[in-house]
């Protein structure tokens, strides 16, 4: 049998949250959840509970924030969302979330938070708390860390949310742009090596700015026709058993309309006529709306009607509501497992990150000042005089002893390079470093080098003085990359050839004969960057 060559291609993902109110209502229902519970069958989804956002207003007094988070779990659950199909998690539970969002306030303006549409908006609605606080300037930057930290394609959204995805964007772009890695500019033209511009690297960008997923959220009214929200007390939970939704229902307000039931009114300017559009059957929702505009069917019938319709939609959800209230350790392992998935999606953009921002926890970068021979065993390892017979060998072979002598005699064991072709290695990050030895030691020391003409991030320059003593330079690709495109696109198909030349006790770079030369001699041994 003929093995397959296909390849699973990975689901585009998506990223989303919530903030831990306590038990959701209707309007969170339709809102978000129920959208959630549709796209976890086609992305690969990680929906979250927004612990740390629910502090920016409520930092005073979080003696419900656990049993609130606990609450929004069971509905998210019962409403639908599939643990072993997507990943659910606590946000606090993945300590990458606040360091991310600390790393991004170094460099965000202060006006791109000030212009957020909601912040002044929510300032006014929530005038009796103290909101003069960074947390709450500050959270729509960590719903930025939230989302960019898992590097998602898409956000599902409303049209209100539009903004906070796009100050996201503005983050993603400064960020790429102050720490991506970047490529010699494709305008770049001639062989003029002022003329080179730089330019990120479309396909390194370190993250990725998501796309809005605009969602259909229905009108869903509140008992009062406002907005259905929790603070204004006028919401239709979830958890309502079925004598709470019908006296709710009663209750609803019909939009001040048919002043006596002899009165028609018009369906599509009633709060009741909105609930009848998302929750009603087809046929019941046709049977209401004629009702309602012939005067045929009285208010009260009608509000019946529709909380029927609404608690025939809930019942299914508060049954496995109820199982899985009986099993609160199954719940909170649930949350547990999804910390361990999300944690690892996050520390792989972190370990990106931290190398870029200079905060890894390596000794990359480094580069340790001791004497060129501060021990004999160094200077044995170096020492080239016993290899005279070398300096008869083809210049191939020659290059590879002497690569060959300095990655097992010389090169710390902490720079862990596996090889990738003939001269040419990865350090852990994958980047490729280039070692090359010299091919030909001319007069007044100088050094000539050849080598194929590709793109590499690191090139390793290996050469020996007059006293066969072995130097190491390990020069990142900063330092060369403009010259080094230049003198490719000059070599066409042949080699790229440069040169080390020594003055006094300076050490000079120069690549295909453009000038300027490049000091070099701080790069001596400076291993950290391997």
């Amino acid at each position: 049998m003929i093995a397959s060559t296909s390849r699973i291609v990975p689901r585009p993902r998506v990223l989303s949250g919530m903030r831990p109110t306590g038990r959701l209502h209707l309007g969170n229902y339709m809102g978000a959840l129920h959208n959630w519970v549709q796209l976890q069958q086609d992305y690969d989804c990680f929906f979250f509970i927004a612990d740390l956002h629910a502090l920016t207003t409520d930092y005073a007094d979080p003696s419900r924030l656990k049993q609130s988070v606990f609450d929004v779990t069971l509905d998210f659950l019962a409403a639908g969302l599939d643990p072993e199909v997507c990943t659910l998690f606590i946000q606090s539970h993945v300590p990458q979330h606040a360091e991310l969002h600390l790393i991004f306030s170094m460099f965000t303006p202060l006006g791109w938070l000030e212009r957020v549409p909601t912040y002044k908006d929510q300032q006014a609605q929530l005038a009796e708390k103290d909101l003069n606080t960074y947390g709450f300037l500050g959270y729509p930057l960590l719903q930025s860390a939230d989302i960019l930290l898992y590097r998602p394609h898409y956000v599902p959204v409303g049209a209100d949310q539009i903004a906070h995805v796009e100050l996201t964007r503005e983050v993603a772009r400064k960020f790429n742009a102050l720490y991506s890695p970047k490529r010699v500019s494709s305008g770049s033209l001639g062989l003029d090596a002022s003329r080179v511009e730089i330019e990120l690297d479309p396909d390194r960008l370190l993250l990725r700015e998501p796309d809005v997923l605009l969602t259909e959220t229905p009108k869903l009214p509140g008992l009062d026709g406002r907005k259905m929200s929790k603070s204004y007390g006028n919401a239709i939970y979830l958890s309502d058993p079925m004598p709470v939704v019908m006296q709710k229902a009663e209750s609803m307000t019909n939009g001040g309309q048919r002043p006596t039931q002899k009165d028609p009114g018009d369906p599509e300017i009633c709060p009741v006529g909105d609930l009848h559009r998302v929750f009603s059957k087809p046929e019941i929702d046709q049977q209401i709306r004629e009702g309602c505009r012939t005067a045929t069917l009285r208010c009260d019938r009608c509000k019946m009607v529709m909380g029927a319709s609404v608690f025939a939609h809930l019942q299914p959800i508060q049954t496995r509501r109820a199982e899985l209230q009986e099993k609160p350790g199954f719940v909170w392992e649930v949350l547990e497992k999804g910390a361990r998935r999300a944690e690892q999606a996050a520390l792989d953009t972190m370990t990106a990150i931290r190398n870029a921002t200079g905060l890894s926890r390596g000794l990359e970068g480094v580069r340790i000042h001791t004497p060129q021979w501060h021990t004999e065993n160094a200077r044995n390892s170096r020492d080239l005089s016993n290899m005279q017979d070398w300096r008869g060998l083809a210049p191939a072979i020659l290059q590879r002893n002497v690569r060959e002598l300095w990655r097992k005699e010389v090169l710390p064991t902490e720079a862990a390079l596996t090889p990738e072709s003939e001269g040419v290695w990865l350090t852990q990050n994958k980047r490729r470093v280039l070692v090359v030895a010299a091919t030909q030691n001319g007069l007044d020391e100088a050094w000539i080098f050849s080598t194929k003409p590709k793109t590499y991030e690191i090139i390793v320059l290996l050469c020996w003085d007059d006293r066969d003593m072995l130097h190491d330079f390990v020069v990142p690709q900063k330092i060369f990359l403009g010259h080094w495109v230049l003198a490719k696109r000059a070599a066409g198909k042949g080699n790229i050839t440069f040169s080390i030349e020594r003055e006094n006790d300076r050490y000079y770079l120069n690549i295909g004969g453009y000038t300027p030369s490049f000091d070099i001699t701080e790069t001596e041994q400076a291993y950290g960057i391997l």
